[in-house]
């Protein structure tokens, strides 16, 4: 794949693409998204900085590209970290890409690590959304390649939602994880953002109707007022859990770029593992792409995923799915 083109796709979702520093809201109750609006407007304005110094002749011509710079925003799901990091992406002057970790790891597999890092490597600013560590392998690719990144003069800002000392927790030794990334995340400034869930918040204060249903009955009343010319899938759950199962993640990433709203029908509760993760990206492209989605389950939201799912390292994702469901639901 032409490295233009490949780094052309690597784009905030369509989520986020009207989000500005300035239309990010602080709590005023937690001063730390504040502190982070004002750390992330100075880290990108001097890497926009540097590159206007570095169109001149002269500094071509002298000049070393200086080590990038990190910045990693650590804080709970619905504080904003995603709006920052697209923000950031937008309000950058230099070369810029945006990701998610799981896309990175998946295009190293598609691509090769030298692959990745070649069509990487002239960016000034590299933004990977949810960093996260599945497995001592991951571990060494992502330290690997974001290494050589930041040795090229690449800047990076990263989230997640656990500081880098605890990443890898539930999967592995921390002994492994520090022997393996310690050195890499001291290249990163940690910035801290407080807050409760923004979307659990405002549909509190909603009284708009959900669109999941209990029953058949009450989502076919629903499609009857809300005829449409929507390019819409209509699936059974349990057909749909399969597809997914045969479907290279970056192509459903492709697919639901087509697709304006998806009804699912008879949702259970998932039991398996990897049908819960691979539930979980898929809501985190739909949720990114403004899929409208309509679901037909005799489930709560809250019951969606078995219990044992929220006693290991994939915590936090399950519980970011559920709130990304809610919203969904009220659109």
């Amino acid at each position: 794949m032409d490295a233009l083109a490949f780094i052309g796709e690597l784009v905030p979702p369509k989520h986020f693409e009207n989000t500005t520093f300035t239309n990010y809201e602080p709590d005023t109750e937690y001063p730390s998204q504040r502190d982070a609006l004002d750390v992330l407007i100075n880290f990108v304005a001097e890497i926009s900085h540097a590159k206007k110094k570095s169109k001149s002749f002269i500094t071509k011509i002298f000049s070393q590209k200086l080590s990038g710079r990190g910045l990693y925003l650590d804080g709970g799901f619905g504080v904003g970290k995603t709006h920052l990091l697209a923000a950031s992406y937008y309000a950058c002057e230099g070369n810029s890409a945006f990701l998610s970790f799981q896309e990175l790891m998946f295009l190293v597999g598609l691509q090769s690590l030298t692959g990745v890092f070649e069509s990487l490597r002239s960016l000034d600013l590299l933004i990977i959304d949810e960093f996260e560590l599945d497995d001592p392998a991951n571990t060494r690719i992502s330290t690997n390649l974001l290494g050589q990144l930041f040795h090229s003069g690449v800047s990076i800002i990263t989230s997640s939602n656990t500081p880098p000392g605890a990443l890898g927790e539930g999967k592995f030794s921390v002994e492994d994880f520090e022997r393996e990334l310690g050195e890499l995340t001291s290249r990163f400034r940690v910035v801290k953002i407080d807050g409760e869930d923004y979307r659990s918040k405002h549909l509190k204060q909603s009284d708009e109707q959900s669109t999941w249903f209990s029953e058949i009955a009450e989502l076919e009343k629903f499609l009857l007022l809300a005829k449409s010319d929507a390019m819409t899938i209509d699936t059974n759950f349990t057909d749909f859990l399969h597809v997914l199962s045969k479907v290279h993640p970056m192509r459903i990433r492709r697919a639901i770029g087509k697709l304006d709203r998806i009804i699912l029908r008879d949702v259970k509760q998932i039991s398996h593992p990897h049908e819960a993760l691979r539930f979980v990206y898929f809501i985190d492209k739909a949720y990114d792409s403004n899929l409208s989605l309509i679901v037909q389950s005799h489930v709560a939201i809250e019951k969606l995923f078995h219990s044992s799912y929220f006693t290991g390292g994939d915590t936090k994702k399950f519980l970011r799915t559920m709130s990304r469901l809610g919203e969904m639901c009220f659109r």
